[in-house]
């Protein structure tokens, strides 16, 4: 039990900022390293948010979190001084070193700053490199929606 109260308290020490997680469930295992929170789980890091069904915080050797991973009827609001998406997927990966979301499976997101959206089965935003790809599969399309001045 004191393993699993010092985990938590590690998880919300993170260095640049604080995560807060709310959820139903908290499963961990002793020697694992790594965190599952189910049921309406949510998770707060500054302006950011996501909301799944379910997520999964992995630790390193020092126990910070190095990725998260949400799974299930993602909903995601990424804000910062220069980025204000806002949108949901089925998997959303998250790498904060890196900076660097990726977007899996029905994919819709809305760029509230430059009024446009993007349609796919996979989007990667990797806020260090300031890089953003749209991918699709099958037949299915990526599709963009963007506003025309004078409109």
């Amino acid at each position: 039990m004191r393993y699993i109260i010092a985990t938590i308290l590690m998880l919300f020490s993170l260095n640049a900022s604080n995560l807060e997680i709310t959820a139903k469930n908290f499963f961990h295992k002793d020697g694992e390293k790594k965190a599952e929170f189910q049921g309406n789980v949510v998770a707060k890091e500054g302006n950011n948010l996501i909301k799944s069904d379910k997520i999964i915080i992995y630790l390193d050797k020092n126990n910070e979190a190095y990725k998260y991973e949400a799974i299930g009827k993602v909903y995601f609001e990424i804000k910062s001084s220069k980025k204000d998406v806002t949108g949901s997927c089925d998997k959303l990966i998250y790498l904060p070193t890196k900076d660097k979301y990726t977007l899996i499976g029905n994919v819709a997101l809305h760029d509230n700053l430059n009024k446009r959206d993007v349609y796919a089965n996979m989007v990667i935003l990797d806020n260090k490199n300031k890089t953003s790809i749209a991918k699709s599969s099958g037949k299915k399309r990526v599709k963009f929606l963007f506003k025309v001045k004078g409109k």
